[in-house]
């Protein structure tokens, strides 16, 4: 954040020339230097957590994202293991319904 820069002096000089008094100008030229400085503070510290807030939130979405790769790869290892075992047992079946007909067969003919 640019610091703004307050000059007192001028600003009471303003207010004299607006008809405050000396000792009005003087006040509130101070007070509102202190009020800006609070701000510039304020903002500063603002600008500190949002800072640290984005780097978190940064290391956050990075780990999310290496959940989520390592989920993805399980569920595509999950998927393949799937398929073996829908083959094995398809085949398996298989082998039972040919063995089966086969019995059948032998068993009308002979």
């Amino acid at each position: 954040m640019a610091a703004a820069t307050f000059d007192a002096h001028q600003y009471a000089r303003r207010l004299i020339d607006a008809g405050f008094s000396s000792s009005q100008a003087d006040v509130l030229a101070e007070t509102t230097g202190e009020i800006m400085l609070e701000i510039t503070s304020v903002a500063t510290a603002v600008e500190k957590l949002e800072s640290k807030m984005t780097a978190e939130f940064e290391k956050q979405r990075a780990y999310t994202d290496k959940v989520v790769a390592e989920l993805r790869q399980a569920m595509a290892e999950q998927g393949q293991n799937m398929m073996r075992w829908i083959l094995i047992v398809g085949a398996a079946f298989g082998l039972i319904q040919t063995g089966l007909l086969t019995a059948i067969v032998v068993k009308l003919l002979f």
